[in-house]
């Protein structure tokens, strides 16, 4: 009985500690919710800009063409079910509705799982225009699940005023949303590996910059700075390595913390400035939310003169919250969390030593890809590519004109354009080019051809065309000093 009860107090005391060293502000993740919803809610209406092109059987990619060439055992989405108008446009309706109670933090903990269902479902409808921040946006809601992040700022809140008793948390969520910031940092700096990224060559910023489809203008004004260029690219690479133990030093952990947040924040804003990566900075600001201190937000909370009430001994927490100091129900909850949150860092380790840990035929990996834990954080790693262009489309009317349908129908023009931007719609239409033209879908093809044609004529019935020919401008960028050189690609060509 002493031997147990020094052993029990030993663990108490254990847990305490960690408690003290790394317990968030709860204010904090409850403002992280809020910025996450924001960011589903925007990716959401810039989604359906696009909603029969991107998730409609008349689009770029029908369904079937997913289940072949993306799908993989585990997966699952509401938008397999049917690809038309209609149906797309009630999910899309349904998908606002959830992210808005999410917002507003109505039923939080409910929400928080259908938001994470729809988001798995929309992402899985179209892997061709997803990016590096898709990754981060779902394992964030994925982890949101478990946090008490509808404790403040939430009609939850307002009807349950116990909930605010609990302003520092930490449990096993709390480690497991550190090592998702900790990863997205730490391994795209380990996996830059190649020369570009040291002192070698230093030439990373440099091709990054170089990339038509991505430059944004202050990001072509810093391109002939080849020097600071150089610098700027080793520090952005041991920024990435170094910043992220900041997470889990044990003292002063709120100064550390502070200072990892702000030097993320700095990160992120540069490359929003920089580069168009659509939402991908934004996202992961938002991610980082989670590691404000008590002392931030207080100070924030005195700026927007949120003021709260004298708790009283009838105010009583949330149900859920009640149900799960159950002893047994929580050890299951973490040992479910600790289970897939080693699963990630095991996942991401892999990625580093190459081997994958043998992700395709393992059933425990098949059982990461059918929660969609899946993640390599290889944002311009090793090396960044160098082929880079910009896509003329080429239409050819019945009096035989050359126009060219992505300029508004002005006479076709092989030049290379100032900003090549100009002629792209969003970032997942950005990425969806990109991916265009990678040998390994050569599917996509007919498919968006077909569809230029149709859409063009169908805005166009004073000018339509008869043949299309997707033209591929292909530019090789080479090392600082040599000109880059151009080739012409014919992708495909249609007729109506």
């Amino acid at each position: 009985m002493a031997l147990g009860g020094n052993i029990a107090g030993f663990i108490s005391r254990i847990l305490q500690k960690l408690k003290e060293s790394y317990a968030l502000d709860t204010r904090a993740l409850s403002l992280m919710r809020v910025a996450t919803a924001l960011i589903l809610l925007a990716d959401l209406a810039i989604r359906s800009t696009s909603l029969t092109a991107h998730y409609t059987a008349e689009g770029v990619v029908p369904f079937k063409e997913v289940g072949v060439s993306f799908w993989r055992s585990g997966y699952f989405s509401l938008f397999q079910f049917n690809d038309s108008f209609g149906y797309v446009a009630f999910l899309f309706a349904l998908a606002a509705l959830i992210f808005f109670c999410l917002l507003i933090g109505y039923r939080t903990r409910i929400f928080s799982v259908l938001a994470w269902l729809m988001l798995l479902s929309i992402q899985n409808r179209n892997h061709g225009i997803l990016q590096c921040g898709d990754d981060v946006l779902r394992l964030l809601l994925f982890w949101g699940i478990f946090l008490p992040w509808g404790n403040f700022y939430s009609i939850d809140a307002k009807r349950y005023p116990g909930m605010q008793r609990e302003k520092k948390y930490f449990d096993v969520p709390v480690i497991a949303y550190l090592l998702l910031i900790f990863s997205v940092y730490f391994f795209t700096g380990i996996l830059k590996d190649s020369s570009e990224w040291d002192w070698s060559e230093g030439t990373g910023y440099y091709y990054a910059l170089s990339l038509d489809q991505m430059v944004l203008p202050l990001g072509k004004a810093l391109l002939p700075h080849t020097e600071l260029l150089k610098f700027l690219t080793v520090s952005a690479k041991w920024l990435e390595i170094l910043t992220p133990f900041l997470l889990f030093i044990p003292f002063r952990k709120s100064r550390f913390r502070m200072l990892a947040f702000f030097a993320f924040l700095t990160f992120q804003i540069s490359i929003g400035l920089t580069l168009f990566v659509g939402l991908f900075y934004l996202i992961n600001i938002a991610s980082t939310l989670g590691l404000l201190s008590e002392k931030a937000m207080d100070k924030l909370e005195k700026l927007f003169r949120i003021n709260r009430k004298q708790l009283s001994e009838e105010d009583v927490g949330h149900p859920f919250a009640q149900l799960m100091k159950n002893y047994y129900l929580r050890v299951a909850r973490n040992c479910f969390v600790f289970f897939c949150m080693a699963l990630c860092f095991i996942w991401n380790l892999g990625n580093v030593e190459g081997a994958g840990l043998g992700v395709s035929g393992n059933a425990t990996f098949k059982f990461g890809f059918m929660l969609r834990l899946d993640q390599r954080w290889n944002m311009f790693a090793p090396r960044v590519f160098k082929e880079d262009g910009w896509l003329v489309m080429e239409g050819i009317t019945s009096k035989g004109e050359h126009i060219d349908i992505n300029r508004d129908g002005k006479p076709v023009n092989f030049t290379k354009p100032e900003y090549a931007l100009d002629y792209i719609k969003d970032d997942r239409w950005r990425k969806y080019q990109e991916n265009f033209v990678i040998p390994d879908n050569l599917f996509m093809q007919h498919y968006y051809c077909e569809y230029l044609i149709k859409d063009w004529n169908r805005g166009n019935s004073t000018n339509p065309i008869d043949t299309l020919n997707v033209v591929y401008m292909k530019e090789f960028t080479l090392p600082p000093g040599e000109p880059q050189k151009i080739e012409k690609v014919v992708f495909c060509k249609c007729w109506k």
